[in-house]
């Protein structure tokens, strides 16, 4: 079973507030685990990418915009480095966001992507939704993004929610690894479509299994099972309610309900959670799934 690390955190950014929180979450992160920050800016080609840059001032070239780039990133770098006494590594490339950021995931050997969902005005088509849901889709590590609503830093509070499908113990890992980390709570989430065929004494199984986990590593916990039509807006409603600091989920096999790319449960989490979301592709073969039917998965 691969064993998560954090070694190194990869942020992309487009300066906005949104963008800068994420750095703020990242960077309490990486003095945390005494990781490597790589800060990062990808100039996206469009029709609109000059006005985007300088609504004022006519910039002529690629070069200017990628100047401008390097100088606000020196300048965050110089931040971190004052305020948490933190190197940062900055990094600025052209092209398409998402697949930039996966080659910098590669060539770096990133371990953690940190970036927010809601990006500045103008900039809002490229870099916020599609771009977030695109990076997560696509991103090779694991993908925590942030809203503008997310001040609080640290996650005393987590979030694992648990529908009826195979693929849970991966995200139970990752969320065990960082509950340690952080000293915090596991609230695991038991979710049942309403009208679904989920059979209730095999889904407790599972959940029985999941909590034996969280219990073996010695962490604070709780569960509750939650019946609903829209799990995704079941599982953020339960998520504010506790005040939670991160939910975890799997971009894979996490819903009965799927769709083209993260499927809806993870697509919908991704773009309106309130709560930052940690993102983690179902790697079968490589993890483990939790079997309804072991009379002792461990």
């Amino acid at each position: 079973m691969k064993h998560f690390q954090i070694k190194n955190i990869l942020i992309p950014t487009d300066f906005s507030k949104t963008g800068l929180l994420a750095l703020e979450h990242a960077s309490f992160m990486a003095r945390l685990y005494k990781a490597n920050l790589y800060l990062m800016h990808v100039i996206e080609i469009t029709e609109n990418t000059f006005d985007i840059y300088s609504p004022v001032i006519q910039i002529k070239n690629l070069d200017e915009i990628e100047k401008i780039a390097l100088n606000q990133l020196a300048t965050l770098a110089t931040r971190l480095k004052k305020e948490y006494n933190i190197k940062a590594t900055i990094l600025c490339s052209r092209g398409n966001i998402s697949a930039e950021i996966v080659t910098a995931v590669t060539n770096n050997d990133i371990d953690l992507v940190v970036m927010g969902t809601h990006g500045a005005k103008g900039f809002n088509e490229f870099f916020i939704g599609s771009n977030a849901h695109k990076t997560v889709t696509v991103c090779p590590c694991p993908v925590i993004t942030v809203q503008s609503h997310a001040k609080k830093l640290g996650f005393t509070d987590i979030v694992l929610p648990i529908d009826d499908t195979l693929y849970s113990r991966q995200k139970t890992d990752y969320a065990i690894t960082l509950a340690k980390k952080y000293g915090s709570r596991i609230h695991i989430l038991g979710l049942i479509e309403k009208n679904g065929t989920t059979d209730p004494n095999k889904f407790k199984i599972k959940l029985d299994s999941i909590e034996k986990m969280v219990k073996k590593a010695g962490l604070a916990y709780d569960c509750k099972t939650i019946k609903d039509g829209n799990l995704a807006e079941a599982a953020m409603k339960y998520s504010k309610k506790i005040k939670a600091a991160l939910i975890v989920i799997l971009t894979g096999h996490e819903s009965d309900i799927t769709g083209m790319f993260l499927g809806a449960f993870a697509k919908q989490i991704v773009n309106h959670s309130r709560v930052p979301v940690m993102s983690i592709h179902s790697m079968e073969g490589i993890y483990e799934p939790i079997s309804l039917a072991a009379a002792n998965p461990f």
